[in-house]
């Protein structure tokens, strides 16, 4: 409501008294007041499973960035969070930036100096079922929190890797299991694995968290699109891991193919990143790669492996081109995003934002290839505001995110 003339929040009726009205945002409030927040010896202590994390291998997979981001929110509800690792950094100036103030703990330590535990979360790693009882015994919930595409991963690991032993389930006193909302069809397959009973179905899924942190490096790098420059050629990059069929860059390459031969005059350059891999598989080159246009008039460049700051610095004025199948939700589309480069991407629970093309519509990703290339830079802070929108949507530091995470470990 707007508050009257007649009518003040604070019982006073002066002339003149200032009145202020409902603002559009008012139900925002945050998880806890500053002065209840306990004081660390007395908040809730939540110790997170990890592998220990150094500069090298942030960028390997989302899961390292899941932890800190983890630990963030934890610590922005006025909780306690520590790193459990097998072992500490040797030194300090091997950790990334976001982990040097972070609390670290190894299991041995915890063994020797048991401390009251609120919670133990294990996210993409294991530890063995002694340990874990050990920590109920001083108080712990031992949970698990799937973050990857695990039923994928159990089947296509023993066809295509037989001597791989990928320990990513140790069973046994675990006492709840949680999966990732993009994978809320795992939540039966997970529960059962661990042999958890499946309760509710909202009770087995963990919000997506997300924040711009490693892509800025806390607020010190500042990576931005740019429009192409003239006399400079177009690009559309693709940067598809290419290691299994759920992010492939065959949908894409297919798209752009299919735009190009409606648009021959285009003089741009389609770049192929992760592409050695694929590429020494004679099927994809053969009946696949070799028949499309962009490379037989020379329009692609194949490129090795490269982690997110370094693509988006070696190609500025790019536009990218992703797909996915059963994989919603994607780090590498929110960096884009955040950092105004337009993508085109088929996440229907992201349809709003962005270059949207559902399922593997080609036709409709040549319209957004279209929309990008004509209309990006003139709605360019459109872009930016559903950019910000959507990271707050899962943001650490969103109470809504944090009403979530408590209601689940409640």
């Amino acid at each position: 409501m707007v508050y009257s003339s007649k009518e003040d929040p604070h019982g006073e009726q002066l002339p003149g008294m200032t009145r202020v009205g409902v603002e559009p945002s008012e139900s925002i409030t945050p998880t806890i007041a500053l002065c209840k927040v306990p004081t660390i010896p007395n908040r809730k202590a939540v110790l997170l499973a990890t592998a220990t994390i150094t500069e090298g291998s942030i960028f390997t997979n989302g899961l390292f960035q899941n932890i800190i981001l983890f630990y963030r929110m934890f610590e922005a509800m006025g909780w306690t969070p520590l790193l459990l690792v097998n072992e500490k950094p040797k030194k300090i100036e091997e950790v990334p930036e976001q982990i040097r103030r972070c609390r670290i703990l190894t299991a041995e330590e915890i063994l020797k100096q048991p401390m009251p535990v609120f919670a133990y979360i294990e996210i993409g790693m294991s530890i063995d079922p002694g340990v874990r009882k050990f920590l109920k015994m001083i108080g712990a919930k031992v949970c698990k929190l799937y973050l990857g595409n695990i039923l994928n991963i159990d089947v296509e690991t023993p066809i295509f890797y037989p001597d791989m032993n990928f320990a990513h389930h140790v069973v046994g006193e675990v006492d709840k299991v949680w999966v990732s909302p993009h994978y809320a069809q795992h939540d039966q397959y997970a529960c059962s694995l661990n042999h958890v009973s499946l309760s509710v179905p909202e009770t087995q899924v963990g919000a997506y968290v997300w924040d711009p942190t490693f892509l800025t490096n806390e607020g010190r790098r500042n990576i931005t699109w740019r429009p192409t420059m003239p006399g400079e050629k177009e690009i559309l990059v693709i940067t598809e891991p290419n290691i299994s069929f759920q992010k492939s860059a065959i949908v894409p390459l297919a798209l752009i193919d299919r735009w190009y031969r409606k648009n021959k005059g285009w003089n741009g350059r389609v770049v192929v990143v992760n592409a050695p891999r694929i590429m020494q598989i004679p099927h994809f080159k053969q009946n696949f790669y070799d028949t499309l246009d962009i490379v037989k008039d020379g329009k692609v460049e194949l490129a090795e492996r490269k982690d997110i700051i370094t693509t988006l610095n070696t190609y500025p004025n790019a536009t990218f081109v992703c797909h996915q199948f059963n994989n919603e939700f994607n780090y590498m589309v929110l960096e884009m995003l955040w950092a105004g480069f337009p993508v085109l991407h088929n996440s229907k629970s992201w349809g709003d934002f962005g270059y949207y093309y559902p399922g593997s519509d080609l036709d409709t990703g040549g319209v957004m290839i279209t929309a990008a290339r004509e209309h990006h830079q003139d709605r360019l802070e459109v872009y930016k505001g559903h950019a910000q929108a959507l990271a707050w949507k899962h943001s650490p530091y969103n109470p809504d995110v944090h009403v979530a995470w408590e209601k689940l470990l409640s």
